[in-house]
């Protein structure tokens, strides 16, 4: 945000006319979640026209591991299974509206 209450992305979103938003990032159940969550509700209440459609590629994304016994013998430590933990995250994102995507191509939409 910005001292005069606009917002950077917001206005990016708007001025560069994006419709499409491919996600990509670290830590899938966490930050690339909560930026799918934030940007589809902004989007949802007409605050990104004209941004239509966000897309996580799932195989730009991953999350860390905490295997049992390292979270058992760790204080304040919590389990957190790498592989399930990215298909939550992905899962999730796909409840809130995003679409999903193990492939990217890129050329010239028609």
């Amino acid at each position: 945000m910005e001292a005069d209450g606009s917002n950077v992305f917001a206005d990016w979103v708007k001025n560069n006319h994006i419709e499409v938003i491919l996600v990509v990032g670290v830590c899938t159940d966490i930050c690339v979640l909560d930026f799918v969550c934030s940007t589809l509700s902004v989007r949802n209440r007409g605050f990104l026209a004209p941004l239509k459609d966000v897309i996580v590629y799932s195989r730009a994304c991953a999350t860390f591991d905490v295997p049992l016994h390292i979270a058992t013998n760790t204080k304040g430590a919590l389990p957190h299974p790498q592989e399930l933990m990215h298909h939550i995250g992905l899962y999730m994102a796909k409840q809130r509206g995003a679409k999903i995507a193990n492939e990217v191509l890129f050329g010239a939409l028609k």
